[in-house]
């Protein structure tokens, strides 16, 4: 349905370099970069602040490079970082991928959570302090941010830090500025200084096109998937309705023709240990 299209990556950081394969292989296209400066919608470091969801800036980047370029296929990445929903004290990465289609008028997206990421971030108060972080955030094959942890200058940020050089010059200057002599450090989450995210969003960019090279079964529009999931699978003991997922929605972006399916795994019923009445 893509063959030989050209669609556009609104991005700063190089994430077509990982997403480009992918969909030339699954779609037959050609995704093409539109360099914008997208720090304006929000950085993770915090000097500007991100006034929208992750879902929302996703939309306004996609746009906003599909007008910069006259394109008729857009596309946009957002990540966000922070903990697991259900596990707390667990790390994780969530990355949007939105697509716009004007020639077939429609918006699709999908997201994907990976606890497979480095992020994280400490205030330390010396060098072997920060050694110890940079070995556990992977550096030097993932990048480091560096600042003061209390200062009024807020130029003294140091961003994409690879090499034990930088690493160990810019600890001093950020402790130098610091007005409790604590340094912030975290690990730099652009996409282009992050092996680690751009393996996820490498899984994500299979999901999405793997979608859109599936036609609606009613109407032929490219982009039929997984919308949506009924919960309510019964208990195999006493047949109550669990929390669990019973069935798989399926649905198009262009009509509004949707199918019901079983799970992807056909389990039936839960066990006992999941139900609510029998394990309370």
């Amino acid at each position: 349905m893509y063959n030989d299209a050209q669609i556009y990556i609104t991005t700063k950081h190089d994430k077509q370099k990982i997403i480009a394969p992918v969909f030339k292989e699954i779609l037959g296209a050609k995704l093409l970069a539109c360099e914008l400066d997208t720090d304006t919608l929000g950085t993770f470091s915090g000097e500007v602040a991100r006034n929208a969801s992750a879902l929302h800036c996703a939309k306004i980047k996609c746009e906003w490079g599909m007008k910069h370029i006259g394109a008729q296929y857009g596309l946009s990445s957002e990540g966000s970082f922070g903990p697991h929903p259900f596990i707390p004290f667990l790390p994780c990465d969530h990355e949007i991928l939105y697509f716009i289609d004007k020639i077939n008028d429609f918006h699709l997206y999908e997201t994907i959570l990976s606890e497979k990421t480095n992020y994280q971030m400490q205030k330390i108060s010396s060098l072997e302090e920060l050694y110890i972080f940079a070995e556990k955030s992977k550096f030097p094959s993932h990048g480091i941010i560096i600042r003061p942890n209390e200062s009024s200058d807020l130029k003294q940020i140091f961003k994409g830090i690879t090499t034990e050089d930088e690493l160990k010059s810019s600890f001093i200057q950020a402790q130098k500025f610091s007005e409790d002599k604590l340094v912030w450090v975290e690990t730099d989450m652009r996409a282009h200084m992050n092996p680690s995210r751009m393996l996820i969003i490498k899984d994500l960019a299979i999901k999405i096109s793997k979608r859109l090279a599936t036609p609606c079964p009613a109407c032929n529009s490219p982009g039929w998937g997984k919308t949506n999931v009924e919960i309510g699978l019964e208990c195999v003991s006493c047949g109550f309705a669990s929390d669990l997922v019973k069935a798989e929605v399926f649905s198009c972006q262009k009509c509004s023709h949707n199918e019901k399916f079983k799970r992807s795994d056909n389990l039936l019923y839960c066990a006992p240990s999941n139900c609510q009445y029998c394990n309370p």
